[in-house]
């Protein structure tokens, strides 16, 4: 009986190694192949916009524009400038065919909402309690949702991308600002702070301060809810 079980221990062990070999793992045609993680060195760069910063700041702000118009958003931008903001946040929703705008500026103690639908502009200053309804006025999304003074910030900015971010549920890329191109042509000769664009090609966020020996100036610039904001009837607005 034990010579019997010593022949047929080679086969068993052969068995077990085989056994052990198919439970390693799945044959190499099965085996997902692993996805570079994306870095700022093999990433997608809108157009505008390249690894070193921005290419062509008119094209960069061209590829926005195209991208989030039509969408329903939320962006915010705010300037502070010594002990003064202004804050303006402006929310558009296409598809419902409503917007909102809020504009709070400390230097003239403003504090205004404005409501746009179909029912017309209804403005509603805070500081007075004071309502006024435009039933005629025509406004369009485009022009609401529109920040003046995206662009100076981003202009003769010296840039490095940083790393590779998610944003709005998208790829982007975050930038280090670290000083003015040509510190003779503008006011600011010094600059800091960051910014991020998504590879959709639409700047996600930057958080600009441009300063020199006489002035600091920190510019805050946001978009969220992209795709899916919605503006609802404010409290303010009269019963019909």
């Amino acid at each position: 009986m034990a010579d019997d079980f010593r022949e047929a221990l080679p086969a068993l062990l052969l068995a077990v190694v085989v056994l052990s070999a198919g439970c390693s793992g799945l044959p190499a045609t099965d085996r997902q192949t692993s996805t570079p993680k994306p870095t700022v060195e093999n990433a997608s760069y809108p157009s505008g916009w390249s690894q070193e910063g921005i290419s062509d700041v008119s094209v960069a702000l061209q590829t926005h524009r195209a991208t989030v118009n039509g969408t329903s958003r939320k962006s915010r931008m705010s300037v502070t400038a010594d002990d003064r903001n202004r804050t303006v946040v402006r929310t558009v929703d296409p598809d419902a065919g409503t917007a909102s705008v809020q504009l709070i500026d400390t230097e003239f103690d403003t504090d205004v909402h404005v409501y746009y639908s179909a029912e017309g502009v209804f403005e509603y200053d805070r500081t007075t309690d004071e309502l006024t309804r435009k039933p005629d006025q025509n406004w369009t999304a485009v022009r609401v949702a529109s920040h003046e003074g995206v662009r100076r910030p981003l202009s003769n900015l010296e840039l490095n991308a940083t790393e590779v971010v998610i944003v709005e549920g998208t790829t982007g890329v975050r930038y280090t600002v670290t000083g003015i191109r040509t510190p003779d042509s503008v006011p600011a000769n010094t600059a800091s702070g960051h910014v991020i664009v998504a590879e959709d090609g639409f700047i996600a966020e930057y958080d600009i301060t441009r300063s020199n020996d006489e002035f600091t100036r920190q510019t805050r610039y946001d978009v969220s809810a992209f795709g899916n904001a919605t503006v609802a009837r404010p409290a303010w607005m009269p019963e019909e």
